[in-house]
């Protein structure tokens, strides 16, 4: 089992330049990941990725990629030349996320994030992403990439609200890289039982993100995370489990889907107390296996 962190937690955008930085900050916390958007991963210098990589491996620290796809990179388009041309921008960010080592992408990457302007069929928006994902892991598997299809609550998308409708999907597509995110968050809003989407999802999750209800890192409280730690024993996940508080007002995670619109930190909140919560966080969780 390995554990990862989202750059998003350190910053109250998605995205960044210290990632190499960040690399070094997320191993020093205790974590063997640190998770990135993948909205610069196109587009990087080859100077930025060198030092991505190689603080990589000086730190034995793992690069996740996620984040939500818009109308462009929407795989269930029902436009055809739509479709295929974002099945190709897909080819092209999984060949990036190899330069950079990354083995793991998870979002919303079937659909597109937080659109509702067109009308809605939901068995049409499944059959064309079924057959663009098929395409997809393809090249995925050519990368050794899991690419991992995100459940979200109703107010991000209409597509993936629950492990059910995951599952469904990825058994449509047939194909071992690709596979399911949960995310305790989502779950606590969509699933009836949060222990038994865990199980449904079974040998196809890929990934896990976990977070409070109101998105601060994990703690005690009334959400079942033993129940949901001895789910992911029962199936024997050993991937990763991503923590993705998201606690910064002010900027792109605010503004861009994470949608803070209030302080969740203390006022006089640093780097070294922000350090602090999220160790004591991740034993917490470590403490339930």
């Amino acid at each position: 089992m390995k554990f990862g962190i989202c750059y998003c937690y350190w910053s109250k955008n998605w995205e960044g330049t210290d990632y190499p930085q960040m690399i070094e900050r997320a191993r020093k916390c205790g974590f063997d990941g640190l998770e990135i958007f993948w909205g610069r991963t196109l587009t990087m210098p080859q100077k930025e990725i060198d030092e991505i990589v190689s603080a990589s491996k000086a730190n034995d620290v793992e690069l996740y990629v996620s984040g939500g796809f818009g109308r462009e990179e929407d795989l269930s388009q029902t436009d055809e030349a739509g479709r295929l041309a974002a099945v190709e921008k897909s080819k092209r960010l999984i060949e990036a996320w190899g330069k950079l080592g990354a083995h793991n992408f998870s979002g919303i990457n079937y659909g597109a994030w937080c659109k509702f302007d067109r009308p809605i069929d939901k068995e049409r928006s499944f059959e064309q992403a079924a057959k663009s994902l098929k395409e997809v892991g393809k090249c995925a598997a050519d990368y050794d990439i899991s690419w991992n299809m995100e459940v979200v609550n109703r107010f991000e998308s209409y597509m993936l609200n629950t492990a059910e409708e995951a599952r469904r999907l990825a058994d449509m597509v047939d194909h071992p890289n690709i596979n399911i995110l949960l995310d305790i968050f989502h779950g606590m809003i969509e699933e009836d039982d949060l222990a038994e989407a865990v199980r449904i999802a079974g040998n196809k999750l890929g990934h896990y993100h976990m977070g409070t209800n109101n998105r601060r890192p994990p703690r005690p409280g009334f959400l079942p995370w033993q129940e949901v730690v001895n789910a992911l024993k029962e199936i024997n996940y050993d991937r990763c489990i991503s923590f993705e508080p998201l606690v910064r007002t002010g900027g792109s995670v605010a503004l861009e889907g994470g949608n803070v619109w209030r302080d969740m930190l203390p006022k006089d909140a640093n780097n070294a107390y922000l350090d602090k919560l999220i160790i004591e966080s991740l034993a917490f969780i470590k403490g339930l296996f």
